[in-house]
């Protein structure tokens, strides 16, 4: 392959994280809770975000310095939402109050508590082989140089908590929107005394994308791949480059 045709998959590698094999690992952990398991009939779910969505909107649509790093924050909680959403409603449930500028006018009786964000950011560096020479006689590279680049890395996470909230009046189906919330539902606390678990998952990604629309669609999605056959199990995504798919389900090491 001539230089001029391989460096722009190099280039789409370093952007994917994963040119090795064209695949990523997503660990997660879920787990069952003790109320009644979702119906696709008789429940209704709400996807809430937390309360600190309102500081990052805030912080976003000032004159600071970190503007863009909080916009950035809120995206994740946006991103979560949405996704979550999308895979609620391609397992058949139903939702209410979706979307963006979702409003609270819709009555669950099921809430879904997310939550995304970064967890850390390190640097990685990539390396791979450039011929620099030919053999005269067979055209074949002879000689090589390694060249490499370093990329920006950040360890995301998403969690999701599905909670039949206890009593008609319970604050958690009081839908706390405003403009700092981009009109989303929020929830200030997670207060165990007013709820029952249905169930709690959390999953974490690394990777230098930069959507948080494709990085949650892939957390997302393997967080409640199959949901509900693979409850209460410590697990780890196989998934394949760039659009999400499950190549392969492996349970997670205990050490």
């Amino acid at each position: 392959m001539k230089l001029h045709t391989l460096l722009p998959i190099l280039s789409l590698c370093l952007w994917l994280t994963a040119c090795g094999s064209d695949v990523f690992y997503i660990p997660i952990d879920n787990k069952l809770g003790n109320a009644k398991p979702l119906s696709k009939t008789d429940d209704t779910i709400r996807v809430i975000v937390p309360e600190k969505i309102t500081q990052y909107v805030a912080k976003a649509r000032s004159d600071d310095s970190d503007w863009m790093k909080n916009g950035n924050a809120a995206q994740y909680l946006m991103s979560a939402k949405q996704d979550t959403e999308d895979q609620f409603k391609a397992l058949g449930y139903q939702l209410t109050d979706t979307g963006l500028h979702s409003g609270g006018g819709g009555h669950p009786n099921v809430i879904a508590m997310v939550d995304s964000g970064v967890l850390k950011t390190y640097d990685k560096t990539y390396t791979w082989q450039v011929p620099i020479s030919t053999d005269p006689t067979t055209g074949q590279p002879n000689m090589w140089d390694t060249q490499g680049q370093t990329v920006t890395m950040n360890l995301i996470y998403y969690k999701i908590k599905i909670v039949r909230p206890i009593g008609k009046d319970n604050p958690l189906f009081t839908c706390n929107n405003s403009s700092l919330s981009m009109n989303f539902c929020t929830y200030s606390q997670d207060n165990l005394s007013t709820y029952e678990t249905i169930f709690e998952g959390y999953g974490t990604m690394d990777t230098n994308a930069r959507s948080p629309t494709y990085i949650l669609d892939h957390l997302t999605s393997s967080v409640l791949y199959q949901y509900p056959t693979l409850l209460g199990k410590k697990r780890v995504f196989q998934i394949s480059q760039p659009f999400f798919e499950v190549t392969k389900v492996t349970d997670a090491p205990t050490n």
